[in-house]
């Protein structure tokens, strides 16, 4: 039920420089932030990340008092947060384990989240699974929280051009530059090419292709989806708490709980 574009062997092998491309960045921070607060809102002590890739939310969240369990499909991606987790466990414990988000059964917890489009490398059939499997790790009225491109922002005008990414970043002797462009079609599948450059001191850069896809969704599709999946949505947002815009969020948080 994984999309061709990037199974769980594509981020094993990217698990390395993962962090470098994407944890330093302002949208890690402000999401992170944005989701400790809609936890706190609803009154969350235990979470369950089930897309935890190298972390993020998972060691953010634990820092800020929450008792937090991570799970990943990616063994390259979950050792990395192992790593980080040895260093990190003298704070607070944090179970990780290996698993789908479409089938492990972890626990029951206040709530669940998956985050940075982790819903879009399932198909829609595979998405309402996951659902499914999400409702069973959580108590009664837990919470499900969970980001997507929106669909609607994206086929409108010509905001698939900003997707557009050209990063340089360094990590001691190592430069990594990272080139992607996208394109979406009507039935809302994103689909991105990469070119990735790493060069190691002055070694001649190698160059590495990919192409990536995901399942992109509206608004109102994925509250269909999870009224028919037993859960009900507490509210829509970008990714920085603002309240939801059909055509200038690009990445759609939303918020359910189980019924």
């Amino acid at each position: 039920m994984i999309l061709h574009g990037k199974r769980p062997d594509w981020y094993n092998g990217a698990s390395n420089h993962y962090d470098l491309l994407h944890e330093e960045t302002d949208i890690s921070k402000i999401t992170n932030a944005t989701i400790e607060k809609i936890l706190k809102q609803y009154g969350v002590k235990t979470v369950l990340d089930l897309t935890c890739g190298t972390g993020s939310q998972v060691f953010y969240l634990a820092k800020m008092g929450y008792r937090v369990t991570g799970s990943d499909i990616s063994q390259g991606m979950l050792s990395i947060a192992e790593d980080k987790a040895r260093a990190f466990n003298g704070v607070a414990p944090i179970k990780l384990l290996l698993g789908d988000m479409r089938t492990i059964k972890v626990g029951t917890f206040n709530a669940a989240i998956t985050i940075f489009n982790a819903i879009g490398h399932l198909t829609k059939a595979g998405f309402e699974k996951a659902m499914r499997n999400i409702s069973g790790n959580l108590r009664e009225g837990g919470l499900y929280v969970f980001d997507i491109f929106n669909l609607n922002y994206l086929i409108h005008g010509d905001n698939i051009t900003k997707l557009s990414i050209e990063w340089l970043r360094s990590s001691g002797n190592t430069k990594h530059r990272h080139i992607q462009h996208s394109i979406i079609n009507d039935q809302g599948i994103l689909t991105s090419y990469t070119t990735n450059y790493v060069q190691e001191g002055s070694e001649k850069p190698k160059r590495y292709t990919s192409i990536g896809t995901l399942q992109c969704y509206t608004a109102i599709k994925l509250c269909e989806m999870l009224k028919r999946n037993g859960f009900e949505v507490l509210g829509q947002y970008g990714m920085d708490g603002m309240p939801f815009s059909e055509l200038e969020t690009e990445r759609l948080l939303t918020v359910a709980r189980k019924r």
